[in-house]
């Protein structure tokens, strides 16, 4: 009974958590005269990412290597391969707030990731301060951009608008209310699996692991729900370069660790394949419909079976 509670209460706090959180993200775009792309990308996406961090930093001062990459990576995949489908399959947007220097930098963030796991045997101080820089450059990169016009904002785009002190409360409460509603839901998931017997690896490599994903989802169907799917692509993509560099990098300056003999061959597949489907989408959106949707969808399900084959 105790983990119905909780899965209720999660729930709630999620559903008027992701509705602050869009509202005010939206309206504080306007404010600032930018994209809500930008606010998304920045402010939400590294909020959205908290969970990732707060575990994977815990787990790296502990030695816990399998759970700070596995996070990061099955974070990202749940990113691309879930919460996006699931917003998607809501509303497919007509246009797309990103460029092709957004796309490099994906890119080029997972081949560095990716080379050091295959190559180099652990990410240390000086991978976990490039893979830093690596973000900051972009980060600057996007507000120097924003500050010339060069990203601004579509006032048609956005419906409502309150004050710019309502519009940060907003943001922030939705923020906080979010990565509550999660670690309150998982706790249910948890128990309520418990209960039934499931095996506690299952448990944490399915529940726990969508578990730190659950913002990006409610996020995002938020966002489509209200219209605002470049806000959903650009809450994905700053959330799984934060993944990329700045979990990793802030882990690996505080402690080295280790890749070797720590993720399967279909963990690096399957980032690869969410990576280079991330930017498909974003780049041929007039050629999407909801069945190709619904397959991105579906083959998340095929890794989360390969996941449960690996441990049964």
């Amino acid at each position: 009974m105790i983990g119905f509670f909780y899965l209720a209460l999660g729930i709630s706090l999620l559903y008027f958590s992701g509705d602050w959180l869009v509202d005010g993200s939206t309206s504080l775009a306007r404010h600032m005269k930018v994209k809500p792309f930008v606010i998304a990308l920045t402010l939400v996406a590294f909020g959205t990412s908290a969970p990732e961090l707060a575990i994977s930093v815990h787990s790296a001062l502990k030695g816990y290597e399998g759970i700070t990459l596995g996070n990061i990576v099955g974070s990202n995949i749940a990113n691309v391969l879930f919460a996006l489908p699931l917003a998607f399959l809501i509303k497919i947007p007509k246009k797309c707030d990103l460029k092709s220097i957004d796309h490099f930098y994906l890119l080029i963030s997972t081949f560095i990731y990716i080379f050091i796991i295959l190559f180099v045997g652990s990410f240390n101080k000086i991978s976990g301060l490039l893979m830093l820089l690596l973000l900051l450059s972009y980060l600057a990169l996007i507000l120097y951009e924003a500050s010339k016009g060069l990203r601004n904002i579509d006032t048609e785009d956005i419906e409502k608008n309150v004050s710019f002190k309502k519009s940060i409360l907003f943001s922030i409460l939705g923020l906080v209310g979010i990565i509550v509603g999660a670690q309150v839901l998982v706790k249910g998931a948890v128990i309520t699996a418990s209960s039934f017997g499931v095996s506690e690896t299952i448990i944490g490599l399915t529940v726990v692991a969508l578990g730190t994903s659950i913002p990006e989802v409610v996020t995002s169907m938020v966002a489509a729900f209200r219209g605002q799917i470049g806000f959903v692509l650009g809450a994905i993509l700053g959330s799984n370069l934060f993944n990329l560099l700045a979990i990793t990098g802030i882990a690996s300056t505080i402690t080295a660790i280790n890749t070797s003999n720590v993720l399967d061959k279909i963990d690096i597949y399957y980032l690869i394949f969410s990576t280079i489907i991330f930017i498909l989408i974003s780049s041929l959106l007039k050629y999407l419909n909801k069945k190709l949707i619904f397959v991105v969808l579906i083959s998340y399900f095929i890794y989360v079976v390969f996941i449960y084959l690996r441990v049964v």
